[in-house]
């Protein structure tokens, strides 16, 4: 039986790799999440960056990428007031909410303002892959409309339930979200 990782589907062979560029704050997530993506069939992860005021000053003077995970909260900087810009300066680039909390009022912002999808960390890699993979309408929202548990209560069901979805490994992905998180 292939897993995910290593299923090969006709389309994307045929097709150049899914270009994407991660946004977060935390150095060790994004060279994780990176890694991740390097592994799976028909996507790239190319360029990261540590915040959105570095994403921005590269998008008006680089043409964007197909996809942008971008974080929530980094810092002093949100991911969500950047959507916007973000837009206006790669009008074909579909930005991805990627999050560690749930919080509706920003979800619903971050769409009302471009975003594509907006996804919680620690959540299943199928539906990481299957939103970066969607390309059949880019102003089209994906996100499911229910209501989701709060950040604690996602953070350890992400931790005991999808962690190995992410590295195949639950001793892996467990150690590497308990010191991310702590």
């Amino acid at each position: 039986m292939k897993t995910l990782l290593q299923t090969e589907d006709a389309a994307s062979n045929s097709k150049s790799p899914i270009k994407v560029w991660l946004v977060d704050d935390n150095a060790r997530f994004r060279h994780f999440v990176a890694g991740v993506l390097g592994g799976i069939n028909g996507i790239q992860c190319v360029r990261h960056f540590s915040s959105p005021t570095e994403l921005i000053s590269t998008l008006a003077s680089k043409a964007g990428p197909d996809v942008i995970l971008l974080d929530v909260q980094m810092g002093n900087e949100n991911g969500v007031d950047a959507v916007g810009l973000i837009k206006s300066l790669a009008r074909t680039t579909r930005v991805l909410m990627f999050t560690t909390c749930f919080d509706s009022g920003l979800r619903e912002r971050a769409l009302n303002d471009g975003a594509s999808d907006y996804l919680i960390k620690g959540g299943p890699l199928e539906k990481l892959i299957e939103s970066i993979r969607r390309q059949d309408d880019p102003d089209k929202v994906y996100s499911r409309r229910r209501r989701r548990p709060t950040c604690n209560k996602i953070i350890v069901r992400a931790d005991r339930d999808n962690a190995e979805t992410w590295t195949g490994s639950f001793a892996r992905a467990s150690k590497f979200f308990r010191a991310l998180w702590n």
